[in-house]
């Protein structure tokens, strides 16, 4: 009987060691799921460089609530920045920036992303009306920064969310309203 009870442990330690070490390989190192969410009013920043020039990009950028979605707890603040907006279509593709400012240090993530107008009437369950839906993704690393707990920290990051652009114009001051989610997984 114990050498069925050692057998069985062993098998367990075993395959728990295997599934983390593939987790390990596939971003599971820590798993973040964040929710931006409320209205910020625009104002021109810079963001570290993106073409590669050695210089800071200029951005517009947004302060807004950050939320963890697992416990709907507020845990931060989120700076969501826009560069090289360029209307595509009826969307917009262009590069965002995010920083999550976190209790234990700034994470910043970056990617290329898509902004479409919703094609059907859409309400967040706040009541928020929602005019664009936004999403990026890759499989490449996406941290571009991070302090404390995530200094040299890599991983990858995917958005997947819905905006109110009705009262943005483009000027100083101008709101956009933000119910995103952010997944991120870092190595």
């Amino acid at each position: 009987m114990n050498k069925i009870i050692t057998g069985i442990s062993t098998i367990c330690l075993f395959l728990g060691i295997s599934f983390n070490a593939l987790a390990e390989g596939n971003g599971g190192g820590k798993h973040y799921v964040f929710n931006l969410i409320g209205t910020g009013a625009m104002y021109t920043s810079t963001v570290a460089d993106i073409d590669g020039d050695g210089i800071d990009d200029p951005a517009i950028c947004f302060d807004v609530d950050l939320v963890d979605a697992k416990n709907q707890q507020l845990v931060g603040t989120g700076t969501d920045c826009l560069s090289d907006v360029t209307p595509t279509g009826t969307g917009l593709a262009l590069v965002g920036t995010t920083f999550f400012h976190l209790p234990e240090g700034d994470l910043v993530v970056r990617g290329k992303t898509t902004v479409q107008p919703v094609l059907q009437p859409t309400v967040t369950p706040a009541g928020q009306t929602i005019t664009h839906t936004t999403g990026a993704a890759g499989t490449g690393n996406a941290v571009i920064d991070g302090t404390g707990r995530f200094t040299g920290a890599a991983g990858t990051a995917r958005l997947s969310g819905m905006v109110d652009l009705s009262g943005f114009a483009g000027n100083a001051g101008d709101p956009i309203s933000f119910d995103c989610l952010f997944v991120v997984d870092l190595y």
